[in-house]
């Protein structure tokens, strides 16, 4: 490897621009480099690494791929490797290039922890612990490996020890947002909605980068919110028919049930538009991988529609009130799910 002060330059200058996410930018220095020394290993490597960050995969396979012919015993180009072999839907290979990597440094805390994060994102999460111990053995005070931690630990449904490792990584790293986001999923899983949304809110108002993730969990709140409040909604009514024994739904007392259904959602709604910040909003309403969101806000405002007509008196047959609850139901229950990362 060359001692060229442009060596030295180009890495640096390029992992300032990847720290700031200015992807291109840092493919732009690396590649100026390259033409200076074609044939430099680690230039390639993190090369490879820019364009992964940046999403553009094939060119990073390829570019690794290149590093690894020019340092085949090199550990960090396998990392990398492994990382964008497995983005590219190559779990099994990518596992085997980071073992390969644990074997060439077996004292790097980074090759632990890349193959402690690959056996978890392919579900291996009892496989993954032992390696994610040996990453904590070797970089005790890492914040990114304590988080790593809790998602594994959580995967084993260990919930207590699993916040108790993001709340280490926070304590490391006060403004970890993931770490701060996987303490929200764990709330989210246990129940507690109003803890969850606010450490989601927190967590993007910290790093804007995860807002996806924030927004999909947020997305699957909303749904297990409307799930509840409807299901109550659609047992209350049907008591209050049942107790009148008038299928017509015309009896006052069970227009004010109704009504106090209406109120609840109301209540939700409003709750909604003021708990969140006004930066997800947008996104949450604009970006087409969150049509969920829309459609189960969309199914809220039609029950909250139809609840709302018959409570001010507009002839609604029972039959649609509950059906059109009962659909609310099965939309807004269908596998709520709450993601790590």
């Amino acid at each position: 490897m060359t001692s060229d002060p442009d060596f030295y330059s180009a890495i640096t200058l390029s992992n300032a621009y990847m720290q700031a996410r200015n992807y291109r930018r840092a493919e732009e220095v690396l590649r100026s480099a390259l033409i200076h020394d074609p044939h430099n290993g680690r230039l390639l490597t993190e090369l490879a690494r820019a364009q992964h960050l940046a999403g553009d995969n094939d060119a990073a396979e390829q570019s690794a791929r290149d590093a690894l012919a020019l340092t085949p015993e090199d550990a960090y180009p396998m990392r990398i490797y492994a990382s964008i072999v497995t983005e590219l839907g190559r779990r099994r290979e990518g596992l085997t290039w980071a073992q390969k990597a644990v074997d060439a440094a077996p004292l790097d805390h980074s090759t632990h922890y890349e193959y402690a994060r690959l056996l978890a994102v392919a579900g291996a999460a009892a496989a993954a612990l032992p390696v994610a111990k040996e990453a904590l053995r070797l970089a005790p005070a890492d914040a990114n490996t304590h988080d790593l931690m809790g998602v594994i630990l959580g995967m084993l449904g260990r919930m207590t020890q699993s916040t108790a490792e993001h709340e280490e990584a926070l304590r490391l790293e006060p403004g970890h947002a993931r770490a701060l986001a996987n303490i929200a999923v764990n709330e989210a899983n246990s129940g507690s909605l109003l803890g969850a949304l606010a450490g989601f809110s927190e967590a993007a108002r910290l790093d804007p980068h995860i807002g996806d993730e924030v927004r999909k969990n947020i997305t699957a709140m909303v749904r297990r919110w409307l799930g509840w409040i409807t299901i109550a909604a659609w047992a209350v009514l049907w008591l209050a028919l049942k107790v009148e024994d008038n299928t017509d739904a015309t009896d006052p007392s069970t227009r004010i049930v109704t009504g106090l259904g209406c109120v609840v959602l109301l209540l939700m709604f409003g709750w909604l538009a003021r708990s969140l910040p006004r930066n997800l909003w947008g996104p949450l309403l604009r970006q087409r991988e969150f049509r969920s969101l829309k459609i189960y806000l969309g199914v809220g405002v039609v029950v909250l529609g139809v609840l709302g007509a018959f409570t001010l008196g507009v002839p609604v047959n029972f039959w649609i009130l509950a059906g059109t609850l009962l659909i609310t139901v099965v939309v807004s229950w269908v596998a709520p799910r709450f993601d790590k990362d």
